[in-house]
């Protein structure tokens, strides 16, 4: 009985050191080459189913994921907000400009350039609220399409252009002539008179211009210059040594609802005329006497 255990014992322990050996070699002989899906190294895996070199990767990878999932969240959330603004929209009459902008899906200028253009009508309230009744957006899909028109009718309706042949030698001045009236050289001319597209005629190599356009051209130079922006920013200038109050001007984004003009582009304005301005804070304030007088070019010439 002894003897039949301890054959047991030893086949037992030797099928268990064969096993264990067949372990060792098994797991000795296992090269996988991969690719690590994180940083694209390769590196030797222990199992087909490896996906990184390093727990580092593994980590960052599982980092990575989780920031791309939080970001197309908030693109949806985003989209999802401009839909319910449009949608808030349509229940309402009188819309804002940032409403306004938002069922039209363009911007706050363009929609301050339409109103400043005509396209759209709207009021103000309270101040400078500006509202623009929706009537007035949904019944520009109403307005029938104008047919454009064809090609050869534009040609047609085009005025046209006085041709070379109808001027003759004796209604034009040579180049010298013109180079003693003007005091400037042929150079100079030659780039004014193409600019300004001066009827010429050619003989030869000599080039004629015609003595009427030239003639209003002299009389235009002739005439005493206007008085530039010089004077405009001395009375400005006087206008900021005296000092300015909070009640006393506009704030940029007023400028901006009344222009209908970008900030960076009416900066550049206000800077090169010298309005004068104070700051309150972060914010700037510009003079309200100077502003009025501004629009009102702007609203008799079409710009500032």
């Amino acid at each position: 009985m002894v003897r039949l255990v301890d054959k047991t014992i030893q086949n037992y322990t030797k099928r268990y050191k064969t096993i264990q050996n067949f372990g060792e070699i098994m797991a000795s002989n296992i090269l996988i080459k991969r690719v690590c899906s994180h940083c694209g190294t390769d590196f030797i895996a222990k199992t087909t189913v490896t996906k990184f070199c390093s727990s580092k990767c593994n980590s960052r990878f599982y980092k990575a994921a989780l920031k791309a999932k939080k970001i197309d969240k908030s693109h949806i959330e985003t989209v999802v907000e401009k839909a319910n603004a449009r949608i808030k929209a349509l229940d309402k009459d009188f819309l804002s400009v940032s409403e306004t902008a938002a069922l039209l899906c363009c911007s706050r200028a363009a929609v301050y350039k339409m109103i400043t253009s005509g396209r759209l009508k709207s009021a103000k309230y309270l101040g400078n609220v500006t509202r623009i009744p929706k009537t007035e957006i949904l019944g520009k899909f109403d307005e029938p399409i104008s047919p454009k028109p064809k090609q050869d009718e534009g040609k047609a309706t085009r005025p046209l252009k006085k041709p070379d042949q109808a001027l003759t030698i004796e209604d034009c001045y040579k180049m010298d002539d013109l180079v003693s009236l003007f005091k400037k050289n042929r150079t100079a001319l030659y780039t004014a008179f193409a600019r300004t597209k001066v009827p010429k005629l050619k003989v030869g190599k000599e080039a004629y211009f015609s003595k009427e356009v030239v003639n209003k051209l002299l009389k235009k130079q002739e005439q005493p210059p206007k008085p530039g922006l010089s004077r405009e920013r001395e009375i400005n200038q006087e206008i900021a040594a005296r000092g300015l109050s909070a009640s006393q001007c506009y704030t940029i984004d007023e400028c901006v609802e009344l222009f209908g003009k970008d900030r960076s582009l009416l900066y550049g304005i206000f800077n090169r005329r010298l309005v004068p301005k104070i700051r309150a804070g972060q914010n700037v304030l510009l003079s309200r006497k100077v502003i009025d007088k501004l629009y009102r070019t702007f609203l008799k010439d079409g710009k500032i």
